[in-house]
């Protein structure tokens, strides 16, 4: 898995998926997910819970997801939760690709991101 660092956040662009990241000047985490395989469901697995003081528009912190071949998706919007505190967040992700909607985890990818006000 290569990195690639931008103003927005880091890519992730293995040959066949494109993770986006932006974290840069937000308080949380928006990730968005591309599958650009043409035939391939992407199974992606987020692992957030390391967070402190952040809340997800899903219910919930770490969420697994199935994303058609030559698709996107938002998997998940993380805010702070509490202004006068700082947050942290961290997360695992783990990523497969499969001929049909259910397949085995191969790759995985951990970030770390803190913020504590002055």
């Amino acid at each position: 898995v290569s990195t690639q660092s931008t103003g927005k956040g880091i890519t992730w662009t293995p040959e066949t998926l494109d993770i986006y990241q932006l974290n840069h000047k937000v308080a949380g985490l928006v990730l968005a997910v591309e599958n650009r395989d043409p035939r391939r469901w992407l199974h992606i697995t987020c692992d957030n819970h390391a967070t402190t003081n952040v809340v997800s528009t899903r219910g919930v912190i770490s969420t697994s997801d199935h994303i058609a071949p030559l698709s996107r998706m938002i998997v998940t919007i993380l805010t702070q939760l509490n202004e006068s505190c700082g947050f942290k967040i961290q997360s695992s992700y783990k990523f497969s690709l499969a001929e049909r909607q259910r397949g085995q985890e191969e790759e995985g990818v951990t970030t770390t991101m803190s913020y504590c006000p002055v």
